[in-house]
Formats: structure tokens, C-alpha cells, sequence
């Protein structure tokens, strides 16, 4: 009992670092993609910007404040997890994503960020703490990059990230009631907390004194923590994680309290078992020694019987301590020199078979039933017991069906057992059990696929952006670099919307207004762009394919066609025919400049529609360069677009 409490507290201790341990991975990756996200907002919004002095950005706030509410996310309500401000050096806003027009007298030199800008030295994007807002009153942390002139520093532009927001987003990523998940900056400031900042609020930090600060400020990897928490003293278990290309930390922790309770859930089971055998145990103790006193008197002979009998009663005991070590999984008994081998109940069970069928267990039958690359293993394990006393053992067996003409079922087991030493002192009998880990080995298995798809994941993102390189052409190098920082986007928002989607795939509609909206800043002047069509969920792997073939449309019209000119229109519409297994898209532009006739070669974004639509789809691609502007139709069959067909 003791032994098994002991290995059942490691266990829970080992179970609950490894779950955190994955937990914080998970979190650094997804703070990892949602900072970089930010920061590409940044980046959109220091270009629209671009060249542009105090006075121009001041003239021109009411289309740029709309821009910059597109840019943000915002829905026409004006609600987001987020805000997006531009300040100029003296740090007065200059437009904002959520008022307009913004205050003039509001000051902000006060700021972290706008300090630390200042300085050249800095590094970009700057992660700021978290603060108050003046405008709104909510807490929020920012991410910003510095805004230059020929005279150097001009501003700042500045994502807030609201703190509400953001511990609602960490809460998603909880794995048990009671776990906190965290994002902590290497000063060691909490700028977001799945369980809040407690009742006095931002700003929590860490405690200067804490070894946490040292690692996270030489840029560790990660540790654990087994201290009680600096912020509110509660005793945690604590597993973190840098966050890739930030300096921060993604932090998962789990009260002590939790992991006790759960190993304490386990070792109830243990004492059901445990505590009636032990009363058993010593009643047949006393039942000995009152039978030894009556015997006291006896010739030799009996006690010789007496021997034998105690010997009986050792070996009883020693299965009885393995069967309380497995929780009652299946045991079995073997006799050195003989073919036959003595298995309990649920050991029949384990193997799928009928005690009342096959009262007699041999080895030959054993071994049949073992998958037969294990066979020489288990036969040296065996052989292994003979010399050291010991017997373990993980194996495959091929478990009969229910019906003679069913297939065997593949299960993996784990046996251990020991010799019994007879009374010349050699081992004569091996005693064990047997534990089905076909589980534990398919979670194992799992996990080394999961591993394998993100590697495939980032092959292929890494190929699609050395053809956008090698492949675009441009005039000048700041078309190059805007083409080319386009079509990467393309490629990160198709991840991010698979990474918001559990990677099981993403809305279309969503996805064609992210593609245009980051192409084109669109304003109540502006040309016209229309999205028709029912809700679909694009598969997982349809997901970047429609999103490089959407951004080339859409890019293409922006230069040459219907969203070149204010008073242009583009419809995209999409339907699904099922009978004929097909999904319909439809790109149409009107008012743009007429083209001249069909292009004479085939550009970047000619092939990128044959390659992704044509190529990875298995569509069908049609255009027409009608004088009203391109038509594009394209028949993409169901089974390869949408997740309701996979």
C-alpha cells in the first residue's frame, strides 16, 4: 500500500508537469502568432502613413481613422480585443482606431513605450506594460514601432491590447479548473492572466528577488517553478516558456492543492483493494499462530505440513502484493520446468479469451497469441528473469475477435513480474502481472504524428515563400517589397485563421474580407467590394490555397482593375451544388478601367491561381477579360474545399 502510494504521488506530480509543460508550449506558440499579428498591423499601419508629415495625417484623420479601424478588426459596433493609435513625437495622438477625432490635449509622454522609442537603441516592436487608458478607462498592454523622419524619431504607431480581452483569450488555453495561464514580460511585469490581477489590479509583477527574474532576463528556454506565487502566495507548480522573437514569457501553473487532490482521488481505489486484503491478512496470521500453539507438541512430521504450509502462505502473500501493485489487473503464475501457466480471470479478459473454453493455459497458447516480431523479445525477457530475479516486459498480442471471422485486435501490454525462490533457495516459481498501455502508446504515437504535421506545416509555408520571392516581379524595390510582404501576409493570416480554428480549418467569407481589407484600405468614397454567399468551413487544407489565389485577385485588381478606382465594384460570390459535388466561386469586377485584351504571358498571379485552385485543388479555372473588367469562375470539387465533405 505503501508502495503504491508512493508511485501513485510521483505520478500525479509527473502527469501534472508534463500536462503544464505541453500547456505552456502551447500558450508560447499561440502568444507567439498573436504578437506577430500585431505587429503586422504595425507595420500596414506605419505604410499607410508613409510620407505623410503631422500636418497631412492631421488633414486627412477621418478616412484614416476608418482605415485604421479596418486594420484593428473593429466591427461596425466598434467592438475589439484591440486599438490602434498613431502619435507623433511630442506624443500627442494624431488618429486612433476608436475615437475621432482624437483629443489634442490628452498627453502621453508618460508612456513606456514612447520613452523607450526615443531611444534608437531599442529594439522593434517594443512590448509595453500595462496601463490605464485615458480615452476609455480599460486596462491594456501595447506593442509598437517607432515612426521615422529625415530628422529621425516622428511617433510611434501603438497596438492596445486590451488586458479584459486578452485573460478571456488565456482562458481558452486552461487545461483544468484552477490553472492559470500567463503572459509575462523579462522584466518580469504580468501583462496578461487568465485569472485576473486580482483585486487591486494592474500592474502585477513578479517579485524582484525571484529567481524567475535572472532566468527570463538571460533568455532561458524555460524552467519549473515549485515556489508559492509572488503575486498572491498561492503554492503552485509552474512550467515557462519564451515566447519565440518576443521578450516574454507564456507561464502555465497549477496549484499544489489540485495535483494533491487528484492523487488522493487515485489512492482511494488503491485503499478499496488494499485495506479488506490487509484485514484478510491478519486473520489468516492469527488463524497460524493459534494453530501453531495447539501444534506445539506435534512429532516432525507435522511440522514439516506446518513448513509447507507457511511456504503456501508466502507464495499467496507475494501474488497478493503484485495483484494490490496493479490495481487488480490480470496476474499469472508459472512453474519453472513446466508448459503450463495458471492465469486469473482478468487475465483471460486482457487477452480476449474464455477461461471456461480454455481452463488450461499453456505457453505454447501464450506465445501464439503474442504478435510474432515480439515473440524473440518476450522469450529473452524470460531468460533475462532467470539470472536477476526480475521479469519486465512491453509487448504486442494479436487479441482474438468476437467472432472467429473477425480480425485480431492489435493491444499492447506491460508485464512484470519476479521469481519465488523454493526451498533449496532457487528460483522455481515466476509470478506476475500483465497491464493494458495500449492507450498510453497511442497517445505516444499521437503525439509524434502531431510533431510531424507542424514540421510539414512549415516546409511547405517556407517553399510557398521562397516562389513568392524568386517568382515576383516589380519595377522598383519598394514594389518588390510590397508584393512580396503581401503575399507572405496571405500566408500568415491563413495560418492565423487555422490556428484560431484549432487547425481544423476557417470560415470563407472571413478569410476573403481579410484578403481584401489588408489590400485595399477601403473608405465611404472608395470602390465597392461585395461578399456572397452561405457560411462554409473551408478545410484545413483548402485554407491557404483559396487564400494566395483571393490575395492575387485582389492585388491584381487594386493595381490594374476594379478596385483601382473610386468608383469600381467587385463581387465575389460562391455557391455549393451538391448533387454535382462542386463549390462555385465567382470574381467579378466592373467599373475599372477596361482591359486591353488578355495578358500575353503568364505573370506570378496567373500562376499562382493554377497552382493553388488548379494544382493543390483539383478546380476548374476560367477567365474572361471582358471590356467591363475580369471575370474569374472557378468549380472546385467539394470533397477537397470543404470540411463537411472531409
Amino acid at each position: 500500500l505503501a508502495g503504491a502510494g508512493w508511485f501513485g504521488w510521483q505520478r500525479a506530480w509527473q502527469d501534472a508537469e508534463h500536462e503544464l509543460t505541453r500547456a505552456a508550449e502551447v500558450a508560447a506558440e499561440y502568444l507567439g502568432r498573436v504578437l506577430d499579428g500585431h505587429d503586422l498591423r504595425l507595420q500596414r499601419a506605419d505604410d499607410v502613413l508613409d510620407g505623410l508629415d503631422d500636418a497631412a495625417i492631421r488633414a486627412a484623420e477621418a478616412p484614416l481613422h476608418a482605415t485604421f479601424r479596418r486594420i484593428a478588426g473593429q466591427e461596425p459596433d466598434g467592438s475589439t480585443p484591440l486599438a490602434l493609435f498613431a502619435f507623433d513625437r511630442a506624443a500627442r495622438l494624431l488618429v486612433a482606431a476608436t475615437v475621432h477625432p482624437v483629443p489634442r490635449e490628452v498627453p502621453f509622454d508618460d508612456r513606456d513605450f514612447i520613452r523607450a522609442l526615443r531611444d534608437p537603441a531599442v529594439p522593434e516592436p517594443y512590448l509595453g506594460g500595462v496601463h490605464i487608458g485615458r480615452l476609455d478607462g480599460r486596462a491594456f498592454f501595447s506593442v509598437a514601432r517607432r515612426r521615422t523622419d529625415a530628422a529621425g524619431f516622428a511617433g510611434a504607431v501603438v497596438v492596445s491590447v486590451y488586458a479584459d480581452a486578452a485573460n478571456a483569450a488565456l482562458q481558452r488555453l486552461l487545461r483544468a479548473p484552477g490553472d492559470v495561464v500567463s503572459l509575462v514580460r523579462t522584466d518580469g511585469e504580468v501583462l496578461a492572466r487568465s485569472a485576473g490581477f486580482g483585486p487591486a489590479g494592474p500592474p502585477l509583477r513578479i517579485s524582484p528577488d525571484s529567481p524567475l527574474i535572472g532566468l527570463m532576463a538571460r533568455g532561458e528556454e524555460g524552467t519549473v517553478s515549485r515556489a508559492p506565487s509572488t503575486l498572491d502566495g498561492v503554492a503552485r507548480l509552474a512550467v515557462y516558456r519564451r515566447v519565440e522573437g518576443w521578450p516574454a514569457y507564456a507561464a502555465a501553473a497549477r496549484p499544489k492543492a489540485a495535483i494533491r487532490q487528484r492523487w488522493r482521488e487515485g489512492f482511494a481505489g488503491d485503499l478499496a483493494v488494499a485495506l479488506p486484503a490487509w484485514a484478510l491478512l491478519l486473520g489468516m496470521a492469527g488463524a497460524v499462530w493459534r494453530r501453531q500453539r495447539a501444534l506445539g507438541v506435534a512429532n516432525a512430521t507435522l511440522e514439516q505440513r506446518v513448513a509447507a504450509r507457511t511456504q503456501d502462505l508466502a507464495e499467496s502473500e507475494a501474488r497478493l502484493r503484485l495483484a494490490q501493485e496493479a490495481a487488480g489487473i490480470g496476474t499469472w503464475d508459472w512453474t519453472a520446468g513446466s508448459r503450463d501457466v495458471r492465469w486469473s480471470p482478468e487475465q483471460y479478459a486482457l487477452f480476449g479469451l474464455d477461461p471456461a473454453r480454455e481452463p488450461a493455459m499453456t505457453l505454447d497458447r501464450f506465445r501464439a497469441l503474442l504478435h510474432p516480431e515480439d515473440r524473440a523479445v518476450a522469450r529473452a525477457a524470460a531468460a533475462a528473469a532467470m539470472e536477476n530475479g526480475r521479469y519486465e516486459l512491453e509487448f504486442r498480442i494479436l487479441r482474438p475477435g468476437p467472432t472467429p471471422e473477425a480480425a485480431p485486435e492489435l493491444r499492447w501490454l506491460l508485464g512484470r513480474g519476479r521469481w519465488i525462490p523454493g526451498r533449496a533457495g532457487t528460483p522455481s516459481r515466476l509470478v506476475g502481472v500483465n497491464v493494458d498501455i495500449t492507450d498510453r502508446r497511442l497517445a505516444e504515437e499521437r503525439r509524434a504524428l502531431m510533431a510531424q504535421e507542424v514540421a510539414h506545416r512549415a516546409k511547405n509555408a517556407l517553399h510557398l515563400v521562397g516562389a513568392a520571392v524568386r517568382l515576383t516581379r516589380a519595377a522598383d524595390t519598394a514594389e518588390f517589397i510590397r508584393l512580396v510582404e503581401g503575399r507572405v501576409a496571405a500566408l500568415a493570416r491563413a495560418q492565423t485563421l487555422l490556428a484560431e480554428g484549432d487547425g481544423r480549418g476557417a470560415d470563407l467569407r472571413s478569410l476573403a474580407a481579410g484578403e481584401i481589407a489588408t489590400v485595399l484600405a477601403i473608405d465611404a468614397a472608395g470602390p465597392v467590394v461585395a461578399l456572397d454567399g452561405p457560411a462554409l468551413a473551408l478545410a484545413e487544407t483548402a485554407v491557404q490555397p483559396i487564400s494566395m489565389a483571393l490575395h492575387e485577385l485582389a492585388t491584381n485588381a487594386a493595381k490594374h482593375g476594379g478596385l483601382s478606382v473610386p468608383e469600381g465594384v467587385v463581387t465575389l460570390c460562391w455557391a455549393v451544388e451538391q448533387p454535382a459535388g462542386l463549390l462555385r466561386l465567382r470574381w467579378e469586377e466592373r467599373g475599372g478601367p477596361a482591359p486591353a485584351c488578355a495578358p500575353s504571358r503568364r505573370g506570378f498571379g496567373s500562376r499562382v491561381l493554377e497552382a493553388t485552385l488548379e494544382g493543390q485543388l483539383g478546380g476548374r479555372v476560367r477567365r474572361d477579360w471582358a471590356a467591363s473588367g475580369l471575370v474569374l469562375e472557378a468549380e472546385l470539387p467539394l470533397a477537397r474545399v470543404t470540411t463537411e465533405a472531409a
